[in-house]
């Protein structure tokens, strides 16, 4: 394992810290005044943490010997390494079930003393909601996709350990902010003219404004809460697809018409993508199982819970969030 950087007061690692939400949990951290380390693979980009103040160590998650350096020392561990996208269930399982198991028991043997462990999660590990009534952390998990059951997965590692290690599980829902190359295309599409609704009628759903993820983590690791607790966070609102559209529409100042995408296109578009990425052996992000997801009708979250144990609500409500993201797509000329 390959070392660099300096070390300074509480020290805190982030596995994933080179993406996008990993980056903007690293810069929450340091401004917070926490001393980081950045673990990253030897293959990595790092655009998104190349001018930040912290150390950055090299290593995989399939390497226990490189994890278990990486964690000496260590008061605080962000898990924030995972596949959002793969050729297959096994490799989501390997990475984003096998990968979490590996630093829990680096943890236990090369940190035993580590003040807490905060797992990013997701919402796909629970599922969508039945209705416009949104679902708290006890409904019962229901993922519908290969990913969301390889987070659901280690989640249950996680807590396989809340006896051995002091644990946290965070929940975002759709994820979206500077840096995120998966909303962009809805950004994009709006841009030209276009707003897409999907599945059965108007689909609802909560947002998770990545730098309120980051705020979130660091209020949880500043905050003594019992070892196993599950926390969505989210904007304590949800919006409509179409509301959604309208508001990036209106910040972008682009004139944009409401289309609806039945199911039965979603998931053909999802079926050829999958087979193009099987064929060039490189993920792709939309395939069927996204398609399923996104027309799902509800994804309405409860984080109640997390003002309640964490004192922490998510402050950027979807305009504030989306005006910072069309800001920042169109500085780097991502739009």
């Amino acid at each position: 394992m390959k070392v660099k950087g300096i070390n300074l007061m509480r020290k805190i690692m982030v596995t994933g810290a080179n993406g996008f939400i990993g980056s903007h949990i690293c810069e929450a951290f340091i401004k917070a005044g926490f001393s980081v380390r950045a673990f990253v693979r030897e293959s990595s980009d790092l655009t998104n943490i190349k001018s930040l103040d912290m150390q950055t160590v090299y290593g995989d998650l399939d390497n226990i010997a490189s994890l278990k350096d990486a964690v000496s020392g260590m008061d605080i561990v962000i898990h924030s390494a995972g596949l959002t996208k793969a050729i297959d269930s096994e490799e989501f399982d390997r990475v984003n079930i096998g990968g979490t198991e590996n630093i829990l028991e680096a943890i236990e043997s090369a940190c035993p003393g580590i003040e807490r462990f905060i797992q990013i999660s997701s919402a796909a590990a629970s599922g969508p909601s039945d209705s416009q009534r949104s679902v708290n952390e006890d409904y019962p998990p229901k993922p519908l996709t290969a990913y969301g059951r390889s987070k659901l997965g280690g989640e249950k590692k996680v807590l396989s350990f809340k006896n051995k290690i002091p644990v946290t599980i965070l929940r975002p829902s759709a994820v979206y902010g500077p840096r995120d190359k998966e909303m962009l295309s809805f950004f994009k599409a709006i841009k030209f003219g276009l707003k897409p609704t999907f599945g059965k009628g108007e689909c609802y759903s909560s947002f998770s404004y990545v730098k309120d993820i980051a705020g979130a983590a660091v209020r949880a690791s500043e905050t003594e809460t019992l070892s196993g607790s599950v926390y969505f966070v989210a904007e304590n609102r949800y919006y409509s697809f179409s509301e959604a559209g309208d508001i990036i529409s209106e910040e972008l100042g682009s004139r944009a018409i409401h289309i609806h995408v039945p199911v039965s296109m979603i998931v053909f578009a999802g079926r050829i993508s999958a087979l193009i990425a099987k064929f060039r052996n490189k993920p792709s992000i939309f395939t069927v199982d996204k398609a399923v997801e996104i027309s799902q009708k509800y994804w309405i979250l409860d984080s109640s819970k997390l003002e309640k144990d964490l004192s922490y609500s998510c402050p950027t409500p979807f305009r504030d969030g989306v005006r910072e993201t069309v800001e920042w797509y169109r500085r780097h000329k991502w739009l």
